[in-house]
């Protein structure tokens, strides 16, 4: 019987902090983080601040949360600059990341986020990426991290300029990206 209660309270906090991330998002995508209230995110999740409370001390927390589970989504995204060799597809797999998953775009083209998503996306697949990168290059960490920052400020900036366009012309774009990061690297 104690095992029953537990489970449906276990669903419970889950459906909560589920409202709590989707309410967030939603604001985020009609205004700035930094402008976003404990009262605003209340209101949009329709829920009082004590359920808030009983699951976050601040939006920071939701915030971080909501990137763990996108970042969580986005295994083997940041460990190659530009397509692998075995995919078909054109596009450098964060920037498909970005247009692909909705969900999550307010959150990643937030201008008041912008240092704090760039520094996330890079912890969360630097060693990956330097490993690899160290092998096929050769290249020392700090080159290697000024070619990381560009490529997850370029995706960024990329997604959010173009993610309005026809899936047509945003495949033509990435296609040019690609050819131009293969050629750089084929000559560095």
């Amino acid at each position: 019987m104690t095992e029953k209660k537990e489970k449906k309270t276990d669903r419970r906090t889950l459906y909560t902090r589920m409202v709590i991330k989707d309410a967030l998002l939603s604001l985020l995508a009609e205004k700035e983080y930094a402008d976003i209230t404990i009262t605003d995110l209340c209101r949009e999740a329709e829920i009082n601040r004590g359920p808030f409370y009983l699951h976050y001390d601040n939006l920071r927390e939701v915030m971080d949360e909501l990137f763990d589970n996108a970042l969580q989504n986005m295994s083997g995204v940041l460990t190659q600059i530009g397509c692998a060799p075995e995919e078909k597809k054109c596009g450098v797999p964060l920037c498909r990341f970005l247009r692909e998953n909705k969900k999550y775009q307010p959150l990643f083209f937030s201008d008041s986020l912008h240092s704090h998503v760039i520094e996330r996306i890079a912890a969360s697949g630097w060693d990956s990426f330097a490993a690899r990168m160290t092998e096929q290059s050769g290249l020392d960490e700090e080159t290697l991290k000024a070619i990381y920052f560009f490529q997850i400020s370029g995706c960024l900036a990329i997604s959010r300029r173009n993610i309005d366009v026809s899936d047509e012309s945003w495949a033509e774009i990435q296609c040019q990206v690609d050819r131009f990061l293969k050629n750089g690297l084929v000559n560095l």
